[in-house]
């Protein structure tokens, strides 16, 4: 115990931040045949950094699966593919913070999802919108015979969340 104490002291003499694990910030929200779950994490190495890690950088992680009836031809919580998410983070009582950017597709051992890297304003209240446009927006075909064919894609599906956010890298669902 006395060596852990000792550990994080030097941690903190470092001015090293000791990050949470992944938190659920909302949904999940199904449409169109997907469900989105939205959480945020620590930032971590990625084959390609997104951008600078400062104090409060978070990573916003869209989790996207297929439900039981949706009519693309994915099978149930099968990872849907060539998506295009976009975000938008706005801060409550902030009216000029603004955050914008797009999630890219990042292979982990619990499986593929959307990350995209954050850096928030501090301590408060914020509003997290993401733009999931179909699989065509990444150049996905689609077969439309009649045998094996699915319907149309789906236009861009908006999905928001608000979600408190304590700074310093760690996160609380609202």
């Amino acid at each position: 115990m006395r060596l852990v104490c000792v550990f994080l002291s030097l941690l903190a003499l470092a001015g090293t931040t000791i990050s949470a694990p992944a938190a659920v910030i909302g949904g999940p929200l199904i449409r169109e045949g997907l469900e989105i779950i939205p959480s945020t994490e620590p930032p971590t190495q990625v084959d390609h950094q997104f951008s600078a890690v400062v104090a409060d950088t978070v990573f916003l992680v869209a989790e996207v699966h297929a439900t039981k009836d949706q009519a693309y031809g994915f099978a149930e919580h099968a990872f849907i593919p060539y998506l295009t998410i976009s975000y938008s983070l706005t801060k409550e009582g902030a009216p000029t913070f603004k955050r914008v950017g797009l999630l890219f597709p990042v292979a982990t051992k619990s499986g593929p999802r959307y990350v995209g890297s954050a850096e928030m304003a501090g301590t408060g209240t914020y509003h997290l919108t993401y733009i999931v446009s179909p699989p065509s927006s990444r150049g996905m075909m689609r077969e439309t015979g009649n045998e094996e064919g699915v319907p149309d894609w789906w236009k861009p599906i908006n999905v928001s969340w608000n979600f408190a956010y304590p700074g310093s890298n760690t996160m609380s669902a609202k």
